[in-house]
């Protein structure tokens, strides 16, 4: 297994991978590499050149606009080389997003209060059909937490998801958090759900909230 660094500003070198060894390991032992980038466009051409049945939604628009290489990354999973897994963040205060949600998809919205201190919002999570069920993709979620937290200094990761996925994200990705967000008539939210999909939740968790879930966390990776 490798660590791939192709981004400016953040890198996962030896002391990063010794912090969080299990997690690595995990990888190491699926025969994965992981490579960290600022490379948004390259991104959006995987995921929009996927079947519906392999990527079922239209790319993100959060990660079309505000993009600053010193304030987001991206992150691929491969395996012998073929990209089998994405990730991506970067920091976006709630408001700002909530913001521009309304004017792509308008709907009914709750009032949610904004988050102390720096925010990161994530999204773009895939994972290869063919590799899907072997933990890949809750493991990269993780790992881009921690990148949220440790290198890009947030207090705060959020995503969006459809409703049914809420038990997904809080038992499975460990988000700590998770309310209602809108009732989007249209459905069809690029990286969160397809038309068919109305509800739209929200899942977040703070740096302090993440740190005391590490030893539950870490029995995944064994």
């Amino acid at each position: 297994m490798a660590q791939i660094n192709n981004h400016e500003f953040y890198g996962l070198d030896t002391a990063y991978v010794e912090k969080h060894k299990e997690l690595f390991d995990f990888f190491e032992s699926q025969n994965l590499d992981v490579e960290i980038n600022d490379d948004f466009i390259e991104l959006k051409n995987i995921l929009t050149s996927k079947d519906k049945d392999d990527y079922a939604y239209d790319f993100d628009p959060a990660f079309e606009t505000y993009l600053d290489k010193a304030t987001g990354f991206v992150l691929y999973l491969r395996y012998n080389n073929e990209i089998v897994a994405t990730y991506a963040a970067k920091k976006l205060s709630l408001p700002t997003f909530i913001k521009e949600m309304k004017l792509i998809y308008p709907g009914n919205y709750e009032t949610i209060d904004e988050f102390p201190g720096q925010e990161a919002y994530s999204s773009c999570q895939w994972v290869s059909k063919e590799h899907r069920g072997k933990k890949w993709g809750r493991v990269l979620d993780h790992l881009k937490k921690n990148i949220c937290f440790d290198l890009m200094k947030c207090d705060t990761n959020f995503a969006i998801h459809k409703s049914d996925l809420r038990d997904y994200h809080v038992n499975h990705l460990a988000y700590s958090n998770n309310k209602k967000l809108a009732v989007i008539p249209n459905g069809d939210v690029g990286g969160a759900g397809e038309v068919i999909d109305k509800e739209y939740w929200i899942a977040y968790s703070s740096n302090t909230e993440w740190a005391d879930k590490q030893s539950e966390v870490k029995t995944l990776y064994t």
